[in-house]
Formats: C-alpha cells, structure tokens, sequence
C-alpha cells in the first residue's frame, strides 16, 4: 500500500434493494485485507415477515449497532421524529451518534484510511440525517484518504458537488455486473 497522490472518493449508488450496502461492506472487507483502516458507518436493514420495517446503523470501527430508522408505527417515545407523510420515523439520538462516528472519522481520514458512509438520501439533501457527518468527511477527503458514500441514483450529482475538487471520483452502480472490474485500480 503506498501514498495516494490524490484522495479518492467512491459513489456507490442504485435502487432500494440493489445491495449498495453489501457492496459497502465487500469494499470495507477489501480494504482491511488490503492494510486500510476502515471508518464510517452502513446502515443495515431490518426486515420482519418480508417488510422492511427500519434500519439500524453500525459503527464500522466499532461494529456496534443502533437504531436510525423506523415504521412510525413501531417507532415509541419521544426520540423518534416524523418527517413529512414518510411511512418512516427518524431516530434523533441515533443520527446524532451516526453524525459523531461520521465526524470522528473524517478526523482520521489520512492516506491509509477509508471512510464509508452509508447512506446518503432524502433527508440529507434537507441537511438532516448524517448530511452533517458525509459534509465533514468531503471537507477533510482534502488531506488524502478515500471516501466511499452510498447513495440513491438520483443523490449523486448532489454528492459530487460536495467533493473537493482535488479528489478523484469514481461513481459506480451496486448491480453492475463488472463491479469489481470497474474497480480494479481503487487500491492500489
């Protein structure tokens, strides 16, 4: 592994369901194989009897889970947020720790670190949910490092908007069968 001459960041986006965080979480088991630390955050979803009713955030350094996202109708007590008509309530508590471990890895990012973030959607694009945390790790991607953000299609133009010049982008679909073709010079 030697130093990157430029940062790096990766989009990795598609459809619900298309498996853009198990494409997450292959990336994050490559890099380690491969010597990187790896930082960030995917959010798992939870689903009972074939509904998906939540998604629970897990701390990639930590491996610890907690809950983000939930059906309104499961959501109970004063930490979770209704936005809008949305089918689903929003943890307050656990955006706040998505946003820290978020933060706390953009203060790491160096040229041997890989920050993942997963996943930037709706809510973000209005500032919420881990916007704060995905906006500090774009800031630091200026001191080297690689950024992998996990997005919908339609959230990727924003996301390149929010990269430093500087950094070399690469934005792939989760379902393309050449994934990891299209990849092969993302570590070197």
């Amino acid at each position: 592994m030697g130093e990157r001459v430029k940062p790096r960041a990766l989009i990795i986006h598609g459809t619900i369901g298309c498996g853009k965080t198990r494409r997450a979480l292959e990336l994050a088991e490559r890099a380690r194989q491969r010597g990187y630390r790896v930082l960030g955050l995917v959010s798992l979803r939870v689903v009972e009897d074939g509904e998906t009713t939540g998604y629970t955030g897990v701390d990639l350094a930590s491996g610890e889970g907690f809950p983000l996202v939930k059906l309104t109708s499961l959501a109970e007590g004063s930490d979770w947020r209704r936005l809008g008509e949305w089918k689903y309530s929003f943890s307050d508590a656990g955006f706040q720790r998505a946003n820290a471990v978020l933060e706390e890895a953009a203060e790491a990012l160096d040229a041997e670190t890989v920050v993942v973030a997963d996943e930037y959607g709706h809510i973000e694009l209005r500032g919420m949910g881990i916007h704060r945390g995905v906006a500090r790790a774009a800031e630091a991607l200026e001191r080297g490092g690689c950024l992998v953000v996990i997005c919908r299609t339609d959230k990727v133009e924003a996301l390149v908007e929010m990269l430093p010049e500087a950094a070399a982008v690469q934005v792939a679909e989760a379902d393309d069968p050449d994934f990891w073709g299209g990849l092969r010079d993302w570590f070197n």
